[in-house]
């Protein structure tokens, strides 16, 4: 480096050209190509060093001018050294560039193969593998999922890159238990969805998500406990009671990394006027789930969610409006857990019928012995999300 360099003179040399100049330098081991190019900067000279030359270079010169600097660093490190127009060139010795030139490289014949892939699909595997070598000419063949190249090499790293590509990806379960409960019968039965989903050790997400900013009545708070069949009896307890009602189970498996989407609503049909015509339109209402799961390590698995609640509101100009709630996260449950999404609120009517055992079921008279009654309740759409990392096995 520049330190390194002890100038003690910097003068004109009457005998050299008005660019030249002489110097005191001192080396002390210092790498041949960073130390040549600042001098040459320092004396306002060229230098170009060949790449194969490597090494480090010491030594002290008092008044040295420009060519007995570089004519010292060839000397030392045993190259040639050419003058071109002004410009010092540092070249390996001529007998050694002859001896790299004679050596041969053992000559591999290209031959034509094909590799039929298991489990990816051999158009996108043929996109992925050409950058990492792009002077092999590939071939897809959609039909047969296998790619056919001309290959020219014998170190196997081909193959790995496609054996790699080719793996098969992880394939995860998710099943939802979408339901909406009464508000009223949580508080009365002490419903505590913490210990009913509740099978062993529970462990509790971080965090609470606030959907007041986008018309929701309610924080949504997540949790995330293990048990399903738990869940599964207490629900259609609660349905059978007329406290919920289970809007859908879904179970849909999925690739890591792919989204899963799950929907259920009803469309809204409402009556257009076009001139003298009227047709009939619809708006679509209901919940969309939406799933991203990523498999990380120690049975771990983050799941990127989609939710989309819509409810029918007032009807502005013959048109139904909609109430709309979306929440978009991100979070992480171990394999078999069960998360659980709650916090939307909405105002439900429920039908409840009570009867005398045996009494109540008689044709006709059965009527005394029943009684049924229509409430409107607060609700609170609960989605319930347990994912499971399926095992495989690849023969």
């Amino acid at each position: 480096m520049l330190q390194r360099i002890i100038v003690v003179t910097l003068m004109s040399v009457l005998a050299m050209s008005s660019s030249a100049r002489a110097m005191d330098v001192m080396i002390d081991r210092q790498p041949v190509n960073l130390i040549l190019p600042e001098i040459a900067t320092q004396m306002n000279e060229s230098i170009v060093i060949h790449p194969d030359i490597e090494g480090m270079l010491s030594f002290s010169i008092q008044n040295a001018s420009w060519f007995s600097v570089v004519s010292a660093a060839a000397q030392q490190l045993g190259v040639d050294l050419v003058w071109q127009d002004n410009i010092a060139l540092l070249m390996p010795k001529i007998e050694e560039q002859q001896d790299k030139s004679s050596i041969v490289e053992p000559k591999i014949d290209c031959v034509p193969r094909h590799w039929t892939l298991k489990h990816a699909r051999a158009e996108d595997v043929g996109k992925q593998i050409t950058p990492f070598f792009p002077k092999t000419k590939l071939i897809v063949d959609k039909r047969t999922n296998s790619i056919a190249a001309k290959y020219c090499s014998d170190d196997g790293v081909f193959e790995q890159t496609l054996k790699w590509l080719d793996a098969p990806v992880r394939q995860i379960e998710i099943q939802a238990h979408i339901a909406q409960v009464s508000r009223s019968a949580q508080k009365t039965l002490g419903v505590n969805w913490q210990s009913v989903v509740e099978e062993g050790s529970k462990q509790a997400l971080t965090g609470v998500v606030n959907l007041s900013s986008i018309g929701a009545t309610s924080n949504l708070t997540m949790e995330a406990s293990n048990g399903g069949s738990r869940l599964s009896l207490l629900l259609d307890a609660l349905e059978t009671d007329g406290y919920a009602n289970v809007i859908s189970k879904p179970k849909i498996v999925t690739a890591e990394g792919q989204s899963a989407k799950i929907e259920s609503g009803t469309e809204i049909p409402y009556q257009v006027q076009h001139d003298d015509t009227t047709t009939v339109e619809f708006r679509q209402a209901g919940l969309m789930l939406e799933v991203t799961p990523i498999v990380k390590e120690l049975g771990v698995l983050r799941l990127d969610l989609k939710i989309h609640q819509d409810s029918v509101g007032e009807m502005v100009n013959g048109v139904p409006s909609l109430e709309t709630n979306r929440l978009n996260t991100q979070v992480e449950v171990k394999n078999g857990e069960t998360l659980v999404l709650g916090g939307i609120f909405r105002q439900e009517r429920f039908e409840n019928v009570s009867k005398v055992p045996v009494f109540g079921d008689l044709p006709v008279l059965g009527a005394l012995f029943r009684h049924r009654s229509d409430k409107t309740e607060k609700v609170e759409l609960l989605v319930f999300i347990t994912p499971k990392l399926l095992q495989m096995t690849i023969k």
